[in-house]
């Protein structure tokens, strides 16, 4: 008899694990009013909910390849 498959999380709980995850990384830092921890806050947040690094930090990271590039070919 073949082994079952493991049928993929569902998303309730995937969202869930995720939910929890920010809770711990941001305990006590959501009622801060200071603007470091707000934008640490939404950082960790974006992070953990769309899996990595926002476009604005993509398109930042391609320009800097691109300069660096073109110090190397010129």
């Amino acid at each position: 008899m073949p082994p079952k498959k493991q049928s993929a999380p569902n998303k309730k709980t995937v969202e869930k694990k995720k939910d929890k995850v920010i809770e711990d990384k941001t305990f006590g830092l959501k009622n801060k009013k200071g603007k470091k921890q707000q934008q640490f806050v939404k950082q960790v947040t974006n992070q953990v909910k769309y899996g990595g690094a926002t476009s604005v930090q993509k398109r930042e990271e391609l320009e800097r390849k691109e300069k660096a590039s073109m110090i190397i070919i010129h």
